[in-house]
């Protein structure tokens, strides 16, 4: 039995250093495609949150009974929801990734999607948002309100 031992001796580092070769190599293959892939993650992201905080504005407007806007701004690519009372207040302020900017806003005056005390917008529109690599996401806002993302 100890011959068996002795012929095996070596082996397992072998084993480790073609596993690790084998892990290099896909690691080494996989990554470009990982990094062309970023950009649409970052855009479908950004769809996504803008989605959410048009929707937050919304149940804030209709919880408060306050009339809550969101304000886009293609120049600095960000955007921000305002509380409009008396005072007009900042609610919450938000940068677009670097890689993903407005493309379209259509039907909006003034780059702007007012909620009112029902839940329901003073216009309808359409947000397109765009990555370096030319994809696009949708946002429709529709006149009762209901926000559609279409990716």
């Amino acid at each position: 039995m100890l011959p068996l031992l002795r012929q095996n001796k070596g082996s397992l580092l072998l084993n480790l250093l073609i596993g690790f070769g084998i892990m290099a190599l896909i690691a080494t293959i996989s990554i470009p495609y990982l990094k062309k892939y970023q950009p649409n993650l970052k855009l479908d992201a950004a769809a996504r949150n803008l989605t959410s905080d048009l929707r937050y504005a919304q149940q804030l407007t209709i919880t408060q009974q306050v009339v809550h806007k969101v304000v886009l701004d293609s120049f600095d690519r960000s955007y921000e929801i305002v509380r409009v009372d008396t005072s007009t207040s900042t609610v919450k302020t938000v940068s677009l990734d670097p890689e993903v900017s407005f493309s379209q806003i259509t039907g909006l005056s003034g780059d702007q999607v007012i909620f009112n005390a029902f839940g329901g917008v003073s216009e309808s529109g359409q947000i397109i948002l765009t990555n370096t690599q030319g994809s696009t996401a949708t946002i429709n806002v529709k006149p009762s309100g209901y926000i559609e993302l279409a990716l």
